[in-house]
């Protein structure tokens, strides 16, 4: 068995001491997720099994020979060398055979007739069946061709960020360590290929230790979970379901004895104030017993859950109108005579492949990108929180608080009252000896949260997300997704993650169906189950998509066509009347399902009662669009 064992890690930066004195076994065959806050050290102590960083204190025991394998969150690759050059570096010999048996069929392709050139190829063909590594060969190349890597000349310089991390990502797999330490690993995939990882990392025949926010990722490959809190770690036996449940019975204990504790603290400050002398053993302990309990007691209060409760401002019914709309991102066109209404109570996934413009999408409806033809509206009443994927470069010597400061003194809350930034920060799980630190001393993470607090602190009404799930901690996303449920406004996300989509979105912009953008009435999970039997069924036959993938009948204003018909001013007469009655049909229908949320065969017929309504209101607001273009001022 080769298992991998910490013995006593700790590790401080700067002031912050991030795990003291903690001791772990990773054996063969468990795949390890890692989980913690932002900041608690997740990072730095794959950074320390992996060998790149050195504990404070303790030591990594593991034998000579095993191998680790890491992909950090931003992996640092060698610019002037190509893919290829890249991913097959590594001690493995049957790495290095692979590598010289394609270096001698490419040279046998361009010089086929060059004899020294043949005897190369010759004998690196005999090296391949010595040491059987054509299946190696062929798991290459899946890889790669997986994470989409196809132009392996290509020199890493060249490549964008997300491009460097699948880079990383293939180069770390295609080692097969006995250890795989992977940082985020699903950062920068499209479904696909994170639905192809999830398969591979499942029967890996190593071990792996896992960091994600993706819970349904963490779910279906994990068997172990390990928790960083407060500077210790805590094992769980099983996947994250499993971790989820044993941690509440943990708390659930957990409460009881700091019940128990805070009535026991309670009787023991009465005795402090009536003015207990150190004077006998017995009651020097009873002061030192009171210390401890107050420090405890004091951190089970701080501990507190992050919770988002800013008002935002007033929105009018619709948001933004799309009118035959162009759009391309250099030589790539995203979408052609694209027309769609998105109105205040929208809440819509936008999917699709890396590089097929989601990005530009929400650009373009930030204001930052002008489509190349077509009319985009944007409401009166709208103000656009924009969360970038790229967060725009944070003034590392400025000091935390002064950042958001630089926004507003205060904000207002849901309820009304109002919330000071020294407030707001330790909402956001900054406690007050941080509000003075400056930004260039926080985690990735929580720079993440930071500029997230920043962003809500304007108050927006219409919340536009690319990639908000990309190093955000698991308790930051969960309770981010119990606001954007309630949120009084509209919300757009760009994501890969499963379970992030499934909880806000009811239903997804496909952006690069190949009909053309089109709206999929369902969550994220409904959609990867459709697709994945679609493409079965393509697979059959050339068979069109099913009737979920709604596209919009374009109803175009032609040149001759001045003013409506007798039927279409009878129709334009009732068409806002009728709206609004299917509106109130909608409020009526989820307040009801409220009522029935324990009811699941109640809750079933309600929802596909909704959706047909929702789809029926949108019509109607297509139709009125359409009808309004002849209305005479």
């Amino acid at each position: 068995m080769k298992d991998l064992k910490a013995v006593g890690l700790s590790k401080t930066y700067g002031i912050k001491e991030l795990f003291e004195n903690i001791s772990f076994t990773i054996r063969e065959g468990e795949y390890v997720g890692l989980v913690g806050k932002n900041g608690s050290g997740k990072s730095s102590l794959l950074e320390i099994i992996a060998g790149n960083d050195t504990p404070d204190s303790g030591t990594i025991e593991k034998s000579k020979d095993y191998r680790v394998g890491y992909l950090s969150q931003a992996p640092d690759l060698p610019l002037e060398d190509t893919i290829f050059e890249t991913v097959y570096t590594g001690d493995a010999p049957i790495i290095q055979t692979v590598k010289n048996y394609e270096v001698a069929l490419t040279n046998l392709t361009e010089d086929s007739m060059n004899l020294a050139v043949q005897d190369a190829f010759t004998e690196a063909e005999q090296n391949m069946n010595a040491e059987n590594a054509w299946q190696a060969d062929v798991q290459i190349k899946t890889i790669l061709n997986k994470l989409g890597l196809s132009d392996l000349n290509q020199k890493i310089g060249e490549l964008s960020g997300g491009q460097q991390k699948r880079v990383g990502l293939a180069m770390t797999l295609i080692q097969s360590p006995d250890l795989l330490l992977l940082d985020e690993p699903t950062n920068h995939l499209d479904m696909e290929a994170i639905l192809w990882l999830e398969k591979y990392l499942s029967q890996y025949k190593g071990s792996l230790l896992l960091v994600t926010h993706d819970r349904y990722f963490l779910e279906r490959v994990t068997n172990h979970m390990f928790e960083l809190q407060d500077g210790s770690i805590e094992t769980y036996t099983g996947n994250y379901a499993s971790y989820l449940e044993q941690k509440s019975e943990r708390e659930a204990i957990q409460r009881k004895m700091n019940d128990k504790q805070l009535k026991l603290y309670k009787s023991e400050l009465e005795w402090m104030r009536k003015g207990a002398k150190a004077r006998t053993t017995k009651q020097q302990a009873r002061i030192h017993r009171f210390d401890s309990l107050e420090k405890g007691v004091s951190q089970t209060s701080a501990d507190t859950q992050l919770e988002i409760s800013l008002e935002g401002s007033r929105l009018g019914k619709r948001v933004f109108n799309l009118e035959h709309i162009k759009l391309s991102a250099g030589q790539k066109e995203i979408m052609q005579d694209f027309s769609h209404i998105f109105q205040s109570e929208d809440r819509i996934g936008i999917v699709g492949k890396n590089g097929s413009g989601k990005t530009t999408f929400l650009k373009m409806l930030a204001g930052e990108k002008e489509p190349d033809s077509g009319k985009l509206i944007t409401g009166e009443t709208v103000r656009i929180g924009y969360y970038r994927q790229i967060m725009e470069p944070f003034p590392e010597d400025k000091r935390v608080i002064t950042y958001l400061q630089e926004v507003a003194e205060e904000a207002k809350r849901i309820d009304g009252t109002t919330a000071s930034v020294a407030d707001l920060l330790e909402t956001f799980l900054f406690p007050k000896e941080t509000h003075g630190s400056l930004i260039r001393s926080l985690s990735g993470g929580e720079k993440r949260r930071l500029y997230l607090l920043k962003l809500l602190m304007t108050q927006p009404n219409v919340l536009l997300f690319d990639e908000p799930t990309n190093d955000l901690d698991i308790d930051t996303l969960t309770v981010l997704e119990d606001y954007l449920t309630t949120f009084n406004g509209a919300v757009l996300v760009v994501s890969h993650d499963r379970y992030f989509l499934d909880k806000v979105a009811d239903r997804l912009l496909v952006i690069d169906h190949p009909d053309g953008p089109a709206m999929f009435y369902g969550n994220m999970s409904e959609y990867v189950e459709w697709e994945v039997a679609d493409s079965k069924e393509r697979e059959k036959n050339a068979s069109t998509k099913t009737k979920k993938v709604v596209h919009k009948e374009k109803e175009v204003k032609t040149k001759d066509k001045e003013k409506m018909t007798y039927k279409e001013k009878q129709e334009w007469d009732q068409i806002e009347r009728k709206i609004l009655e299917e509106e109130e049909k909608v409020e009526a229908i989820k307040e009801n399902m409220n009522l029935h949320a324990s009811e699941f065969e109640k809750l079933a017929e309600l929802q596909e009662e909704l959706q047909a309504l929702e789809l029926d209101l949108k019509k109607k607001w297509e139709r009125y669009e359409y009808l309004s273009q002849f209305v005479e001022e």
